[in-house]
């Protein structure tokens, strides 16, 4: 058995008391560790979900508030795998937990959490329950998957905008989470055709940018929804990955080393041979008259927003993405 603990990365010293009270007990437990930089994070949370039988929630003012945490946690709850709750703060109160593990027992003592550990170590494995979930528990997944996203999304908005007012970055704030939920009722729907879907490049993004670190949180935001990406940092590469793949979406930036206008010239290049793979252009400008050229050279969209991006990359997916 291996035990899987959530918790704030504010909150290491909570997680070293817990992994040392693990180890005396001679339980296993998934080290952060093994995360890799540049892969998918929701594929290897759910790697770890499948390596894991528990997981212990390191309960805190900093990890009640995390998007991650609660990704974690309803991971675990829709894996139907046991959860136990490490009461951190003396003053956090049950109703203050996050919904999945209210009512649920918790400890304030580590070594009781140890004891909880290894006691679930040696029960049989638990019998499948009914597939059919409290309407209001199944809402509660989507929100937490939706304050994941916004997160993700809001930080890609805040780097990709000027220095602003705080008054600016509320308002940001607002239209990013009307956008994000938005996108999660295309995941919904998506997610229920997807079953039968066996095609990966349905799922498979093509993004073209000379400057990848830069668009780091759209791809965590969209990595979220299932979506993988390949990247390519010249009109040269994307077209060397064009000639052996197929993709369900495009993203390009317009000017790299090459040249000022890379981006149509990649366009031009995709359109003489393909006329259906959506194409998107993500550049410093959202101006109407870039959006009209883009769209008369075949682009289906063309913006500097991140949110407006995600919504037209997860509109346009193949049917099952």
């Amino acid at each position: 058995m291996t035990a899987f603990i959530s918790h704030s990365f504010e909150n290491k010293p909570e997680f070293e008391n817990v992994t040392d009270a693990l180890e005396l007990k001679g339980v296993a437990y998934w080290s952060p560790a093994e995360i890799r930089s540049g892969a998918s994070l929701r594929e290897q949370l759910r790697a770890a979900v499948e390596k894991c039988s528990l997981c212990i929630f390191i309960a805190s003012r900093k990890s009640i508030d995390s998007s991650w945490c609660g990704a974690e946690l309803g991971a675990f709850w829709g894996a139907r795998k046991p959860i136990v709750v490490y009461l951190a703060e003396a003053s956090l109160t049950d109703d203050e937990l996050p919904q999945i593990v209210q009512g649920d027992v918790w400890e304030r003592r580590i070594s009781k959490i140890a004891d909880r550990a290894k006691e679930i170590e040696s029960l049989p494995p638990m019998s499948d329950v009914s597939a059919k979930r409290d309407a209001s528990v199944a809402q509660l997944t989507v929100e937490q998957l939706e304050k994941m996203i916004v997160g993700a999304v809001s930080l890609a908005a805040a780097t990709a905008k000027d220095k602003a007012t705080s008054a600016n970055f509320d308002e940001v704030g607002v239209a990013v989470k009307n956008a994000a939920g938005k996108v999660l009722a295309g995941f919904k729907a998506s997610e229920l055709s997807a079953r039968d879907i066996l095609d990966d490049w349905h799922s498979q993004i093509l993004w073209v940018d000379d400057r990848p670190d830069n668009n780091t949180y759209e791809r965590q935001a969209m990595e979220a929804m299932g979506l993988t990406f390949t990247l390519a940092v010249s009109t040269d590469e994307a077209l060397q990955f064009l000639s052996t793949q197929k993709f369900a979406a495009i993203i390009s930036d317009m000017g790299r080393n090459e040249g000022p206008r890379e981006g149509y010239k990649l366009l031009e290049l995709l359109r003489a041979q393909d006329k259906s793979t959506p194409f998107f252009i993500y550049a410093g400008s959202n101006a109407p008259s870039h959006r009209r050229e883009a769209s008369l050279r075949g682009a289906q969209g063309s913006t500097n927003i991140a949110e407006t991006l995600i919504e037209m990359v997860t509109r346009s997916l193949p049917a099952g993405a």
